[in-house]
């Protein structure tokens, strides 16, 4: 027997010993990994794992373990620790029951079945691309980078007869390039993902992260302050809009007042040119599925419309409470799928999507007479509440008159997030998918974006 398949048991066996509503979530996953230093590549996992979430409710008292499953007896196990923590926990006011109608079906795309039988061998080829793309150039090295596949599926149960199912594919790679020598250096840094390791272009992605080694190996510090527009490449972009937005339009947020759009539908909050949709039912998308990990029936929603705020997605308690449907209940993550059992459910956004433009990136550079381009930051990070910032750039170069000019370093690029939406004058054509944290539920699916107001701050 499947170990997802003992969903079910779980549940009947929690009710049978007193509960008044429960649920099983169960995942199982292969996980293939392998991970360069210095060059050589190496195997670093090749294992499987199955493990049960199971929550249990009694009146308004609702309890969660948490177990690797391996036989019933795990089942058995895990149940008994839910049902004792029902004696410990608060009584939570706000819960309402759990799901009733599930989603059916399938997403295209979201599994892939090449990539999910893909063997150990196959990421070292992809790891060999990579890096020989990087050292094509003898000054250029790959210091580390690490190649990830996951096939995983899920079933999520409960006493209201919800049955729901997921499979997918995940592939994720963090690869680093290093360009110099006598203890001077310049880094190139790069994230791939995708549920099908053959989208991925390797080479590219090598000779990519080397020039962005070369450049910034030649890259003065920045003196001075530079305002104008700031083109931000996708990658940390997506991290910021996961942070941001994807806290001002989170049901939770909402309704504990931590939203800076709280009490704002209909108002505009964005330039006419920005849309933002959450696509849980996107072809392909890695955190696409019919279903959330509640067992919600996912839908597609728009949350801004030409800069205009629509609404606010939510997991099955705060849907209730904010008098939104539900559909947003996650706990996996799209970096991996690693320990999602063991966590409830959460108010996340699926595939967060900023809606492309018609513009290339070339396009959107040559219009910008005073700039900086931005490819990298040390970390993006913008406080979820106020918008504000202060990110060192690593990857950076300056605009002028529409071309690219000096690259820089050393320097803070500052400004408010939520003003700069306001701001937006252009957009990419080019969708990038990224997440926020290694487990962190949440996908951003954004495409170069150019904004207005932000600073570029150096020294002196």
């Amino acid at each position: 027997m499947d170990g997802i398949d003992l969903a079910p048991d779980a549940v009947r066996r929690a009710r049978s010993e007193g509960a008044d509503a429960a649920e099983a979530y169960a995942i199982t996953f292969t996980s293939r990994s392998v991970y360069i230093e210095d060059n050589v590549p190496k195997v670093a996992e090749d294992r499987s794992e199955t493990g049960l979430g199971v929550r249990a409710a009694k009146a308004k008292r609702v309890a969660f373990s948490a177990t690797t499953l391996a036989s019933p007896a795990d089942v058995r196990s895990a149940v008994a620790a839910a049902m004792a923590g029902l004696k410990h926990v608060p009584e939570d006011p706000d819960f309402s029951g759990l799901p009733t109608e599930a989603g059916k079906g399938e997403v295209s795309g979201a599994w892939d079945g090449p990539t999910a039988a893909m063997e150990v061998a196959g990421l070292l080829e992809a790891a060999m691309t990579f890096t020989d793309a990087v050292t094509e150039s003898k000054a250029t090295s790959v210091p580390k980078a690490i190649f990830r596949i996951q096939g995983y599926a899920l079933r999520i149960a409960n006493s209201n007869d919800v049955l729901a199912n997921h499979r997918g594919t995940l592939v994720f790679a963090y690869l680093t390039a290093k360009c110099g020598s006598k203890g001077k250096f310049g880094e190139g840094i790069l994230k791939a993902m995708n549920t099908s390791i053959r989208a991925i272009d390797f080479a590219h992605l090598g000779a990519t992260a080397a020039r962005r080694a070369a450049a910034n190996l030649k890259a003065r510090a920045f003196k001075g302050k530079l305002p104008g527009i700031a083109v931000l490449d996708p990658l940390d972009l997506g991290e910021a809009f996961l942070t941001t937005v994807g806290s001002a339009v989170n049901g939770e947020d909402v309704h504990k007042g931590r939203s800076p759009w709280a009490g704002k539908v209909g108002q505009e909050i964005a330039s006419a040119g920005v849309t933002i949709r959450d696509r849980p039912r996107m072809p392909g998308g890695l955190a696409s599925g019919v279903a959330d990990d509640e067992g919600n029936a996912t839908r597609d929603r728009t949350l801004v419309e030409a800069g205009t705020l629509k609404g606010f997605f939510a997991d099955r308690k705060h849907a209730a409470l904010i008098g939104v449907p539900a559909g947003n209940g996650y706990r996996r993550a799209v970096a991996t799928v690693e320990g999602a059992y063991t966590r409830p459910a959460e108010t996340e956004p699926s595939n967060l999507v900023v809606e492309p433009g018609r513009k290339s990136l070339d396009a959107l550079l040559a219009e910008v007479d005073s700039g900086v381009y931005v490819e990298k930051f040390a970390a993006p990070e913008v406080n979820p509440f106020s918008g504000s910032f202060a990110m060192e750039v690593r990857n950076a170069t300056l605009i002028k008159k529409g071309q690219l000019a000096d690259h820089v370093k050393v320097a803070l690029l500052t400004g408010n997030f939520y003003d700069g939406l306001k701001n937006v004058v252009g957009v990419g054509r080019e969708l990038t998918p990224t997440h926020a944290f290694l487990t962190a539920p949440g996908c951003a699916y954004v495409p170069p974006m150019a904004f207005d107001g932000f600073e570029l701050v150096g020294q002196g």
